[in-house]
């Protein structure tokens, strides 16, 4: 249970932001933790982490993100929304961008529709798309319009839309379609433009990005990693926060990056957590409280495979012959270790015994499980 809590405070004070100021020692040992992070794991994490370049393309990163190679100070400023930002459009005609950006625009928008525009619209197809599946349907309309007339003489709105889909282009990703080594180029000359500009006319408006500088508007993760994950997928995340950890505790920064989480703050009954984060600190509450009874309702729910697994195995070793525990479960995999296993259909027990004995019998449990690995 301890081991569970101090992983959960350990990813909220990875999760700090920290106030310009107020801890500069820590800020300087962080960003050396950042240069011994890459020097150390860069080769082991190549496959997982794209690290930020100051000269190179970052091809996990949007167009927008590389533009900027930075983040906004005054949280009224949305990297996500610059495309509808008159100053920002500005700079894009400045740098004589705008044109190549439509164009990629275009291009991913006719890709995307010619693949996934006869799918239904639901995110599980749209999740390595540039158009998110409750867009598809006006990108359709859009690709006939193009097909009329020159991007030129296209209508504002669909501009923007245009410019939304280049700007968000991220081609480690999106890959129906191509980063062509002269706009990549063209892109990283508008990030020295797009800096210089900002340093002239509107000084301290963004934090650049700087191997030897703390970024104040960003996480301790991410002033860590400085750079980005290459998929979200759990098994990355685990690999680079045990590395993450491991690094800390030969730094001696591991119990002050937990008393950072200490001083997280969850919100109002818990609501700036996720799903997730709830369920595993209620289950630490409960087994910190070491009960003789235990009933759990779906606990894991909110859980990926491993922190479920992980969880199981928590409750199976350290609770095994000193508490009951009654559980609720459809994740057929979680009930292996129970002694007896009781399977409920139309509110009533149908087949009663231990899960090796209701396998043998080839019953409801056994169509059931079957049926789920189909699946």
């Amino acid at each position: 249970a301890l081991m569970l809590l101090c992983l959960l405070v350990f990813r909220f004070g990875l999760n700090t932001v920290l106030v310009r100021g107020e801890q500069p020692e820590l800020e300087a040992r962080l960003v050396r933790v950042r240069e011994n992070f890459q020097r150390d794991y860069g080769e082991e994490l190549k496959d997982f982490v794209e690290f930020f370049d100051e000269g190179g393309y970052l091809y996990y990163s949007s167009v927008t993100e590389n533009l900027c190679f930075g983040a906004p100070n005054d949280p009224s400023i949305n990297l996500g929304t610059l495309h509808e930002n008159p100053v920002f459009r500005a700079f894009l005609d400045e740098a004589q961008l705008t044109g190549p950006l439509l164009s990629l625009g275009a291009e991913l928008a006719e890709q995307t529709v010619d693949i996934l525009g006869n799918l239904p619209p639901e995110a599980v197809f749209f999740e390595q798309s540039p158009v998110a599946a409750d867009e598809i349907e006006d990108y359709k309309e859009l690709v006939g319009r193009l097909r009329a007339v020159n991007l030129s003489d296209l209508r504002e709105d669909d501009r923007l839309k245009l410019l939304k889909l280049g700007l968000g282009f991220i081609p480690g990703r999106h890959k129906m379609v191509v980063l062509n080594t002269l706009l990549a180029r063209q892109f990283l000359e508008g990030r020295a433009l797009f800096r210089r500009k900002v340093e002239e006319e509107y000084p301290g408006m963004v934090s650049f990005f700087s191997e030897s500088d703390y970024i104040h508007s960003q996480t301790v993760l991410d002033n860590i990693l400085f750079g980005k994950a290459k998929a979200d997928s759990a098994h990355a995340q685990d690999i680079i926060n045990m590395s993450m950890i491991q690094l800390l505790i030969a730094e001696d920064l591991l119990e002050t990056v937990v008393e950072l989480g200490m001083h997280y703050q969850v919100g109002t009954k818990g609501d700036k957590l996720s799903g997730g984060q709830r369920q595993k600190l209620a289950i630490a509450r409960v087994l910190l409280k070491r009960p003789r009874l235990l009933i759990l309702d779906e606990a894991t729910s909110a859980l990926d495979n491993r922190s479920q697994a992980r969880i199981q195995n928590i409750l199976e070793s350290s609770l095994k012959g000193r508490c009951t525990i009654i559980s609720v479960v459809h994740r057929l995999d979680t009930i292996r270790g129970y002694d007896k296993v009781a399977v409920m259909k139309a509110g009533q027990i149908v087949e009663l015994g231990s899960y090796d004995e209701l396998m043998a019998k080839k019953g409801m449990l056994y169509e059931l499980v079957r049926g789920k690995r189909a699946s």
